[in-house]
């Protein structure tokens, strides 16, 4: 924004910006870099770019849910999908993710001649969101968008990882044993403390039988 001589507020020159009002349910799936911190601090500058690059493009190569892309965000991707999806649908989607992103940063360790020490983790939650439009692009607006976000901050010493979120699945209708989970999370959202429900299945030890953790309420 920008103001003339009357301390008119007006729009900057060359910028659109349109909300679409209307507000819609719908799946957000955020997969997520692990060990992207370090990487940045120990890289040279260059060539840590070309890998991330090389990255984040497997991980758009994978999206077989045919995910809306909505940002991305350095280390991670914001998806979203105006509809919800079932457990098995987001576990073949991290599988695939996990798996190619994997065989990439083996492929690049051997091409650059050191290990890259990253993983992937991605976390899936649910709710009511809507999107705006500003300079071309659309963007993702809600409260859900920011609660998902907080909960890749969270204490799981895992980096190999998909989290579910107890809003997916009350949205999905799906049940699960309760009795297999112990644990809990308190999540910040807008400087206040939410208790989030979630499950998680590790996939670092194994991958081919990953354990399940969690909390559900």
């Amino acid at each position: 924004m920008e103001g003339d001589k009357k301390g008119i507020i007006r729009p900057l020159k060359n910028t659109e910006f349109r909300v679409k009002s209307n507000s819609f349910e719908g799946t957000i799936i955020i997969p997520d870099i692990s060990g992207f911190t370090s990487f940045v601090n120990s890289m040279d500058f260059s060539l840590g770019k070309e890998i991330t690059i090389e990255l984040l493009q497997v991980i758009i190569d994978q999206n077989i849910l045919n995910l809306t892309i909505s940002e991305i965000e350095g280390d991670a991707i914001l998806f979203y999908k105006k509809s919800t999806l079932t457990l098995q649908q987001v576990k073949k989607q991290y599988e695939q993710m996990l798996s190619a992103f994997s065989d990439k940063v083996n492929t690049l360790s051997l091409q650059y001649g050191f290990e890259i020490k990253l993983s992937l983790k991605l976390v899936a939650h649910y709710g009511e969101i809507s999107t705006y439009t500003i300079g071309g692009f659309e963007k993702l607006y809600g409260k859900p968008v920011i609660e998902a976000h907080q909960l890749l901050k969270n204490p799981i010493k895992s980096n190999s990882y998909f989290l579910i979120t107890e809003d997916f699945f009350n949205a999905t209708s799906q049940t699960v044993n309760k009795t297999h989970y112990s644990g809990s999370k308190l999540c910040e959202v807008y400087g206040s403390l939410k208790n989030i429900g979630y499950i998680f299945f590790d996939y670092e030890a194994d991958r081919d039988n990953p354990s399940i953790n969690g909390y559900l309420r």
